[in-house]
């Protein structure tokens, strides 16, 4: 296992359980309409039925996605019709428009990494043609889009709360309509993978740069395992239902912001970011950079001790990949760097030495 000190994922700092319940929570925490899951693809496949879909109906999809989003849909009996991504990863209005047949019930819209789309807008568009809209807010909580959160425009919305705070587990499901009940599997405490997060926050501040063990013993990425949808009535851990209103969110949204601002200046010139501008109302998962050498990159910041997310080289089985070029190219191209909340300057300066020392 490759234990590279810095990560996409946030550790958990041990400080976690001395805070205090952030008054007001963020959204949706401050409302009644959520339901916590342990993965956000749970909280999806069991969303589109709360929401009235049944199997059979149509789902505009990106062609550009991770693969386990796919997965739950086609899990809940839904074809997948997808579209192409036009600038900003934005929905093509003329593409979707082709794409509408008389079993077409929603848009599946991605905020992607932590980037809003214009969320007003599709709003208004579903409404015109009479489709649900699915706000994939997975790796957008705390972001907003034209002064509200995201995840408010939708019809149903998910999040998920440990790629945002380094928690063990939780999906969380929003509906505009009143949530069915929360899952009511067998709820596990989640004790290792909080000490595992404790760990990881220990090693990012000890491990030197180029420290970081081999990864020569890593198991080959298995697309399969990684789109599974696994159990949807299983239940977050108790640690991660504990933690999630201790979080200072506030801190987590501007430092995110901020350390996206300080490696999109050290990086500029040098990399193509996949956002050149950090746009009101985002909050970065990460800083994703296009590259023409993505796996020397890749390897080049694993031999520095930083982890790279590789950002979705396998599509979902049900894309046919030769209609879609742009998912294509950004799949062969798109690596992305940390820039949770839990880095330090140095640690930031670690990640753009890296990428600067790895050429163009």
């Amino acid at each position: 296992m490759n234990r590279s000190a810095l990560r996409p994922l946030p550790p958990l700092p041990p400080s976690a359980w001395a805070g205090r319940r952030a008054h007001p929570p963020p959204f949706p925490l401050d409302g009644s309409s959520w339901r916590v899951y342990r993965r956000a693809r749970h909280a999806l496949y069991r969303g589109v039925a709360a929401v009235g879909l049944q199997p059979g109906d149509e789902v505009l999809v990106p062609a550009y996605h991770h693969g386990s989003e796919v997965e739950a849909l086609v899990a809940a009996g839904l074809d997948c019709r997808f579209y192409e991504a036009g600038d900003g990863l934005a929905p093509d209005d003329a593409l979707l428009e082709a794409l509408l047949g008389p079993r077409t019930r929603a848009l599946h819209l991605i905020h992607y990494l932590g980037f809003p789309q214009d969320a007003a807008r599709w709003r208004s568009w579903c409404d015109a043609r009479g489709l649900l809209l699915f706000e994939d807010a997975a790796q957008a909580w705390l972001g907003s889009s034209g002064g509200r959160p995201l995840g408010s425009y939708g019809d149903l919305a998910i999040f998920c709360a440990y790629k945002t705070f380094g928690v063990p587990d939780g999906g969380l499901m929003v509906l505009r309509s009143a949530p069915p009940a929360g899952p009511a599997g067998r709820r596990r405490l989640g004790l290792r993978a909080v000490a595992g997060g404790h760990l990881k926050w220990v090693w990012q501040r000890r491990r030197l740069a180029g420290s970081g063990p081999s990864s020569s013993g890593e198991a080959p990425y298995d697309p399969a395992a990684d789109f599974a949808l696994g159990d949807p009535d299983s239940r977050p851990t108790a640690a991660t239902l504990a933690l999630l209103r201790r979080f200072d969110w506030r801190h987590a949204r501007q430092a995110r912001r901020r350390n996206y601002s300080y490696l999109a200046g050290r990086l500029s010139g040098r990399v193509r970011p996949l956002f050149p501008e950090l746009v009101d109302g985002a909050v970065p998962f990460v800083f994703p950079v296009r590259t023409t050498g993505k796996r020397e990159l890749l390897d080049r910041l694993r031999r520095c001790g930083v982890t790279a997310f590789d950002l979705w080289s396998v599509p979902h089985p049900r894309l046919h990949t030769a209609g879609f070029p742009r998912a294509g190219s950004l799949r062969a191209s798109v690596v992305a760097l940390p820039v949770h909340q839990e880095l330090r300057p140095v640690d930031l300066d670690r990640i753009a030495d890296a990428v600067l020392a790895a050429g163009p």
